[in-house]
């Protein structure tokens, strides 16, 4: 039986193990991480939490819908077993949410999707020269670039403070202040949890490239960076994304790029010898949901 549960009566114990021992395990489903990027969130639940999907929503002028949160790629339904049918969670929500759109996991497939989503990943089974084997050739030339221009890893990585203001006055207009806030919010978590750490390059004028990775079981997932000019024009994020490669604490990881559906983006990461999966995004719009609420 699937059943709509509220966050105040929900077994976190229980979710968190859920979501640990499903096949499609990932640190967006965990609580700790939907606690700090959810405005509100309830769930779907499958008997005694043999599965489970997570419900981010808000609320407009009385009207709750379910949204994609933000630092967040992937959701969906979370199991050990990979036959449930993930249309029926949708079913199951609530007539009340007059709208929803989100993401599902790679995972996951759904009769509601609207758009298949791009994802890379790069498996670190293997030592760093091999992983350079298939790297592309412009890369290594990058990273031969930032190796002559005497740019070297630093051994005082940002701090969070110095990693989000880097970020904010370099990112400023793409981001909300309410993002940025956001932002610091998980780094800062995270650190404290042991569950994240920040990696920089240091260029002429102290630290110009940092990015920020959550490690969550054998994967290690880059939620953030910031690169200045000096770092873009001496190729430092190319450069320090090898050396994380070649950190044998990683070796047997998955790093998860986050993305990108961006060709530019894509590209970059394919570039590191990155392979592609999918996610699938579903929305059903208010009419929809209306006509269903009045069984149309």
């Amino acid at each position: 039986m699937i059943r709509y549960t509220i966050y105040n009566n929900i077994n976190l114990k229980k979710w968190d193990r859920c979501i640990q021992n499903s096949i499609n395990s990932n640190f967006y489903a965990k609580s700790w991480y939907l606690n700090i990027i959810c405005e509100n969130w309830d769930a779907l639940i499958l008997n005694d939490y043999e599965a489970v999907m997570p419900i981010p929503f808000k609320k407009k002028l009385g009207i709750k819908y379910i949204y994609q949160p933000f630092f967040c790629q992937q959701l969906g339904l979370f199991s050990k077993n990979i036959n449930l049918r993930v249309d029926r969670f949708i079913n199951s929500i609530p007539k009340d949410f007059f709208h929803f759109k989100f993401n599902l996991n790679t995972h996951n497939t759904s009769s509601y999707s609207i758009r298949k989503n791009t994802n890379y990943v790069l498996f670190l089974d293997k030592n760093i020269e091999v992983l350079r084997a298939n790297y592309s050739k412009s890369h290594l030339k990058n990273i031969k670039r930032a190796k002559n221009n005497k740019l070297c890893i630093s051994l005082e990585p940002d701090c969070v403070e110095k990693f989000c203001l880097n970020k904010q006055n370099l990112a400023y207009g793409y981001m909300t202040k309410k993002q940025f806030d956001l932002e610091y919010s998980i780094i800062k978590k995270s650190l404290a949890l042991g569950k994240g750490e920040i990696f920089s390059v240091k260029g002429k004028n102290g630290n110009c490239c940092s990015v920020f990775i959550i490690k969550e079981d054998n994967k290690l997932y880059l939620l953030s960076s910031y690169s200045n000019e000096y770092a873009k024009l001496n190729s430092a994020y190319f450069y320090l994304l090898d050396y994380i490669f070649s950190l044998e604490k990683f070796k047997g990881f998955i790093f998860d790029f986050e993305g990108s559906n961006l060709k530019g983006v894509a590209q970059r990461n394919k570039g590191f010898g990155a392979i592609p999966n999918y996610y699938h995004t579903v929305r059903q719009n208010m009419l929809q949901r209306c006509l269903n609420y009045l069984n149309i």
